[in-house]
């Protein structure tokens, strides 16, 4: 389910008039004149189309990997999006705000993103990345990080996106205190933590 969802979101290269990932990005990417230009290509988006990575070291772009260090809270990011079909805080509403979870949708969400942050890891390690936490952004060291990484100058970024969550984790999800009874003896025990 979690695969199919994310596979909905992507961004397909295939609806544009360019055969690869290469002659898409010199024809729309590389006409702005800026200093730094980026973009954001989901994990399967880049499985989808593999030709991306030789596009990237021939236009030598350096890489952040972009992940979530406690699960849950993106399991909690993820399932809200879905339920609300609000992937952007700049696009629809959040109304629902408590859901029930599974243990078996969690366990399989969990086993998901670190096996495709692994395997993320693996395609990149070719080209320069720095891989950076959403906890790193948000907490800020994660900014300057990238900014050094990419030889940008250190100045104050705003972003126009806000946060959709509010809440803590046994807030948000109905059966939290049963889910972190299932997990406390696995190794997913250190996501749940209010």
């Amino acid at each position: 389910m979690l695969a199919d969802v994310i596979r909905r979101r992507t961004i397909s290269f295939r609806n544009s008039r360019h055969s690869t990932v290469g002659s898409y990005l010199l024809k729309k990417l590389h006409k702005k004149n800026s200093k730094a230009v980026g973009f954001k290509m989901p994990y399967l988006s880049l499985v989808e189309h593999p030709d991306a990575i030789d596009a990237f070291k021939a236009f030598q772009y350096r890489i952040i990997r972009l992940s979530r260090d406690n699960l849950l809270d993106q399991f909690i990011s993820f399932r809200l999006a879905t339920l609300n079909d609000a992937w952007r805080s700049d696009r629809g509403s959040t109304t629902v705000t408590r859901f029930s979870a599974e243990p078996g949708d969690i366990e399989d969400a969990f086993r998901n993103w670190t096996r495709w942050d692994a395997e993320l890891s693996a395609m990149t390690e070719t080209l320069p990345n720095l891989h950076v936490t959403y906890e790193e952004l948000v907490g800020g060291p994660g900014v300057s990080r990238s900014l050094e990484f990419l030889e940008l100058p250190s100045i104050p970024l705003h972003s126009p996106f806000k946060r959709q969550r509010s809440g803590t984790q046994s807030e948000i999800i109905e059966n939290y205190f049963d889910l972190k009874e299932r997990f406390a003896d696995t190794e997913w025990a250190r996501h749940f933590i209010v």
